[in-house]
């Protein structure tokens, strides 16, 4: 979906410029890559001051990791509540 609108919007594509479109892996004798592996690759070229101070440590990851886990479980659980609630009050 992203593709076609991008395609479309972006580029001005539609059914009859279509076949017009060609998918090619090198221009000149030079490898065509995705965007995001040049965008990463074009980060390693950024000055140090707008480089990220530092990553996540592993004990930050863990705790957000930690934080999403529980997030999900309390939704599952609320939504299994509600749920049996509202079934309990039909009946009624």
């Amino acid at each position: 979906m992203f593709h076609w609108t991008l395609l479309q919007y972006g580029y001005g594509m539609n059914d009859a410029n279509l076949p017009n479109f060609h998918i090619i892996k090198n221009i000149r004798d030079t490898d065509i890559g995705w965007t995001m592996g040049y965008m990463i690759n074009q980060t390693n070229y950024l000055e140090p001051e707008y480089r990220p101070k530092r990553l996540l440590t592993q004990n930050e990851f863990g705790g957000l990791v930690a934080f999403c886990v529980i997030v999900f479980l309390l939704s599952i659980v609320s939504t299994v509540v509600f749920i049996r609630l509202f079934i309990k009050r039909r009946n009624y």
